[in-house]
């Protein structure tokens, strides 16, 4: 049976780190940005959620196209996928287990300091316009909130939790929920 992990993730929380450490983990490839480009809309330079189309419309076709590419993988292989509204676009298939990572502004601004070398001012001020990106991407493309936890089968607060101990937490729920 194939399996499909989705990882919604508030900036500075860690979620790529442990989304790329959840599939090496399980032996499954990992998808990110790399979505953007498999759907035809080229290099996409940036972490965030956003598009940088020239219209509304141009955004909509866009994220079509990714969600076409999202559901292809997911019916050919096993997988992690990070952000793109992943949660969302599978949201009727059984094999699915959607996470959404989050974390303390406190303790994002740390690890956004420390991997960009920002002073916290800077990390903060990036935090919340990257936070708002993906949360208005996720809403426009879905019509939900982004970081409603209700969407999600699983929630984690990574404060004060390393990546190995994240990644159990997710493989015991995974094992749990496919039982």
């Amino acid at each position: 049976m194939k399996l499909v992990v989705t990882i919604a993730r508030s900036y500075g929380s860690g979620g790529k780190e442990i989304g790329k450490e959840l599939a090496k983990t399980l032996g499954i490839n990992y998808y990110g940005r790399e979505i953007f480009e498999m759907s035809g809309g080229g290099a996409n330079d940036g972490d965030d959620e956003s598009i940088h189309a020239s219209s509304l419309d141009e955004a909509d076709v866009i994220f079509k196209r990714q969600a076409q590419t999202i559901s292809e993988i997911a019916e050919r292989e096993s997988c992690v996928i990070v952000g793109r509204c992943a949660d969302y676009v599978l949201r009727d298939m059984n094999n699915v287990v959607t996470v959404y990572l989050h974390a303390p502004l406190r303790d994002c601004m740390r690890r956004v300091s420390r991997l960009y070398e920002l002073n916290p001012e800077d990390a903060k001020s990036l935090i919340h316009s990257m936070n708002k990106t993906r949360g208005d991407y996720y809403q426009h493309n879905t019509g939900r909130i982004w970081s409603d936890p209700t969407h999600y089968d699983l929630c984690i607060n990574t404060s004060g939790i390393n990546t190995a101990q994240c990644i159990e937490i997710i493989r015991n729920y995974i094992d749990m929920k496919l039982e």
